[in-house]
């Protein structure tokens, strides 16, 4: 097995024949040339890769998990080392290959890197075996996903197929919205607009419930020259108010990155609006679904969103930590929210 922290050290036998599109070295090496402030680990044994990141963490947003004043309070002044098995920056989605199921054990025998947390997601840990570490199990926001019916052939076939409540709303969004010009962003544009993007994300990232590493949208630049990469500006009067991104893989749409003017989403209706566009981007494509990520799960389900329940699994290596934690971590669950049944019933 080899580790490395270097990706110039391992690159050149990276990829193989069972490699996806999120673990591919172009792909990979984008997130590792523009996120310096963390560590990146890369795994390789025979057919087994693992793309992982190291990185130091504060939980100044433990509140909205936490239903406890006092301890979330305290909690937020500890900072931690993480082991994310993972990539941080698409975390619902595997950075690992392996046709057999993994030796965790093993594993971690390999890595000599220092850490106070090891985090697994689910979809990695259920791919594991020899778990002899004392693992918790805590919930985190589900994944949101539109399925895509077969019979949709235009938007308009969604928009049918909603209740009346609801296509009130998307004919509303649509009105508050159409002075909005929307178009891909090509290289230059993501240039010239370099700085006014990442205004734009950190506004989202400000008000999200819980977020690891700030993403540096300089990335997609490069992310951008890959055909399954796109970035859609949202534009008032030439000036940029929004963005979304979208990545194809197969019959799945995910729409990651998105930012916009939160002043203007009340008068332009801008989050919605985007909503609108990636189930009209996944219709035209012929996808069977959009993921929409993790966050504003509620609002997400006007859209006929339904939530896929995600989980980590939690390791603290020193023991006077984990009692310490044990605790706290216990008491850690998603805030409850309203699912939303938007369409009709065309049984």
């Amino acid at each position: 097995m080899k580790v490395s922290s270097e990706f110039n050290r391992i690159k050149k036998e990276w990829d193989n024949d069972q490699i996806t599109d999120f673990i591919r070295s172009s792909f990979l090496e984008i997130f590792y040339s523009k996120h310096q402030n963390i560590d990146h680990i890369f795994i390789l044994e025979k057919e087994f890769r693992l793309y992982a990141h190291l990185l130091t963490l504060r939980f100044t947003k433990i509140s909205n998990y936490l239903n406890h004043k006092i301890l979330a309070f305290v909690f937020q002044f500890f900072k931690f080392k993480i082991l994310y098995l993972t990539n941080s920056f698409i975390t619902n989605v595997p950075s690992f290959i392996s046709k057999n199921k993994i030796d965790l054990d093993s594993l971690l025998s390999n890595l000599n890197h220092s850490y106070n947390l090891l985090i697994l997601p689910d979809f990695f840990y259920d791919y594991t075996f020899n778990q002899k570490k004392q693992f918790f199990k805590i919930e985190v926001d589900p994944e949101m996903v539109v399925e895509i019916k077969d019979d949709w052939s235009s938007i308009e076939d969604y928009i049918f197929d909603l209740k009346k409540k609801y296509r009130k709303k998307i004919q509303r969004v649509l009105k508050l919205s159409d002075k909005i010009k929307i178009r891909p962003m090509n290289s230059r544009d993501l240039e010239k607009y370099s700085d006014k993007i990442q205004e734009l994300q950190n506004n989202i990232i400000k008000e999200s419930s819980f977020h690891g590493p700030i993403f540096n949208t300089d990335s997609f630049q490069h992310l951008n020259k890959n055909e399954f990469f796109i970035i859609n500006g949202y534009f008032f009067k030439d000036e940029l108010v929004a963005f979304a991104s979208e990545i194809h893989q197969d019959k799945t749409l995910y729409s990651y990155y998105v930012g916009f003017d939160k002043d203007l989403n009340k008068r332009f209706a801008l989050y919605p609006r985007i909503l609108i566009e990636k189930i009209n981007s996944a219709i035209k494509l012929k996808k069977n679904k959009l993921v929409l990520g993790r966050t504003a799960s509620e609002f997400k389900s006007n859209f006929g969103a339904i939530p896929k329940k995600s989980f980590i699994y939690i390791y603290i290596k020193n023991i006077v930590i984990r009692n310490l934690l044990m605790p706290i971590i216990k008491r850690l669950k998603v805030k409850s929210w309203q699912q939303r049944n938007p369409f009709r019933d065309t049984t």
